[in-house]
């Protein structure tokens, strides 16, 4: 066992690769003064996530039953002598989960601690207005309304349906709604046609029923080349993705769909194109803050300040362009969320850097 008196000797286990390397990068972020990674065999104590079915932490304690042992978990465990770090982890109860480590280590620990239950890193933050705030989530007496709906039956989720089907058959397909006009996808050029106005489109798009007035039509090579004869009857021609999230700011107006999860974690893959698309109210911060690492909805309108139903709308076109999803992986829930610690002024010209990219 490590013999370093200035620094606890720690040992992560009970996580995959990658969240090791991003404990490690963490703990070396806020406790670097405190701690160091070590392997098992050199450790003075450990941090043991227990929520990987791969992980037996049965079997794990019994080969180690001596050492100080911080267990990360999204529940509170069944389990004596350890202190309980709930996970998303917030860097105050990892802070005192430590130094409970070299406190037990400290007191010569190793076979007399007292089986006292399993305890509660978080119990010993004063301030759980601070918890609160760290964890992206409000207090449980805040209001916090979601509306829901159910997209199903929406313009988008057949204009989806419609590309879907033209890109596998590299084939034009429209998109109709009973005889009031149509929508021709045109897959190869990444194109769609419009033979109705701006307002009529937006009633459509408002409609969360009009699914059943959709017809979807793959076309006959004759067919095709028809349509594209008389191209220049269509009112506009538009990109894809254009349509996509306009249409999914149209149907979403600051709601989620049924089912949707708020305080889930979801990944933005990379930036919108904002030069080509609509606008959308604070788009550009959300952006920022969302594409470093997955993050909760809540979590970005109490960041931010800003109105939960603008992040809604957000990330709710950003999906119907594949940029957004939420996260499944474990490891994407380790770590709490936290506001990046460089101003909001090099946030925003990093922004602009991004967006002058796309004009470019």
């Amino acid at each position: 066992m490590a013999t370093n008196q200035a620094l606890l000797a720690l040992a992560i286990v009970g996580l995959s690769e990658r969240g090791v390397t991003r404990l490690r990068s963490f703990l070396q972020e806020i406790a670097d003064d405190r701690c160091s990674v070590v392997e098992l065999a050199d450790a003075q104590a450990v941090i043991a996530d227990v929520d990987r079915d791969d992980f037996d932490w049965a079997m794990f304690r019994a080969e180690n039953p001596n050492s100080p042992t911080i267990v990360l978990s999204r529940q509170r465990p069944e389990m004596n002598d350890v202190i309980w770090v709930p996970k998303p982890i917030m860097e105050v109860a990892l802070l005192e989960a430590i130094s409970w480590a070299a406190t037990q280590l400290r007191k010569g620990a190793r076979g007399r601690r007292s089986s006292s239950g399993s305890r509660h890193g978080a119990d010993m933050v004063i301030n759980p207005a601070q918890l609160g705030q760290a964890t992206g989530r409000r207090d449980e007496d805040a209001t916090f309304n979601v509306q829901e709906f159910d997209d199903s039956g929406s313009l988008l989720s057949g204009l989806q349906q419609a590309v879907e089907r033209a890109q596998k058959s590299s084939r034009v397909v429209t998109l109709s709604v009973a005889d009031e006009g149509e929508l021709a996808v045109l897959p190869r050029d990444g194109l769609v046609a419009l033979s109705i106005n701006e307002a009529r489109l937006l009633d459509w798009a408002r409609d969360d029923q009009i699914g059943d007035r959709l017809t979807i039509r793959g076309l006959t090579s004759e067919q095709e080349r028809e349509l594209l004869g008389r191209m220049d009857q269509y009112r506009e021609i538009v990109s894809i993705d254009s349509l996509r999230w306009k249409l999914a700011v149209w149907t979403a107006r600051g709601r989620l769909p049924r089912g949707a999860d708020p305080e889930a974690r979801y990944y933005l893959r990379c930036w919108p194109n904002f030069t080509r698309l609509m606008v959308l109210p604070h788009a550009v911060r959300i952006a920022a803050l969302g594409v470093r690492e997955p993050i909760s909805m809540v979590f970005v309108a109490d960041a931010l300040e800003i109105a939960p139903a603008d992040v809604f709308s957000f990330y709710y076109s950003a999906m119907a362009l594949g940029l957004a999803g939420i996260a499944q992986r474990e490891d994407d829930y380790l770590l709490a969320n936290r506001i990046a610690n460089k101003g909001s002024s090099s946030v925003m010209q990093g922004a602009v850097r991004h967006i002058g990219r796309n004009a470019g």
